[in-house]
């Protein structure tokens, strides 16, 4: 039951690693554990170009919702959704998101949602350069000098092409 163009993925997975940095993605620290439920946690997670892989812990087979959350545009807008079934153990479920700064998945189970809780994975909102349509800081500060190094080579050009000099008006 999905409502995006790509929904999640359940996998068994033996043993997991938790790292701190990935090449071009984000992942969860050491020791990372954040409980969905009482008997469902998340232990580990990843983010890259648009996916989450998370790896979730269960005590008893059950099923969890997974849907997109973080930070969207102003106005109407879609998000996908998924519903898994997981097995006793630790499993692997890779979530496809939109790929924005801000991304995150909510997870929930029948329990959690009876409490009225669950669990987000967020990248966290990413701040971007405010001068990055100008090719960043180095990019805005070379047009300035560049523009005004040019307008005072045209006013030297102007004050020595006169030939009595200036002329007061």
């Amino acid at each position: 039951m999905g409502m995006g163009s790509m929904g999640a993925l359940a996998q068994s997975q033996e043993n997991s690693t938790n790292e701190t940095a990935a090449e071009d993605g984000i992942q969860a620290g050491e020791d990372y554990e954040r409980a969905i439920d009482a008997e469902t946690r998340i232990v580990d997670w990843s983010y890259s170009s648009g996916r989450f892989t998370l790896t979730i812990e269960a005590d008893e087979r059950r099923r969890i919702s997974l849907t997109e959350a973080g930070t969207f545009e102003e106005g109407t807008s879609s998000f996908n959704y998924d519903e898994v079934r997981l097995e006793e153990g630790e499993n692997t479920i890779t979530f496809a998101v939109a790929d924005r700064s801000g991304a995150a998945v909510a997870v929930a189970t029948r329990q959690s949602l009876a409490q009225g809780t669950g669990a987000i994975v967020s990248t966290g909102a990413v701040e971007q350069n405010p001068f990055r349509h100008f090719g960043g800081e180095s990019g805005l500060f070379s047009g300035v000098i560049m523009t005004t190094a040019l307008a005072g080579i045209g006013a030297a050009y102007v004050v020595r092409s006169e030939e009595s000099g200036v002329v007061q008006a």
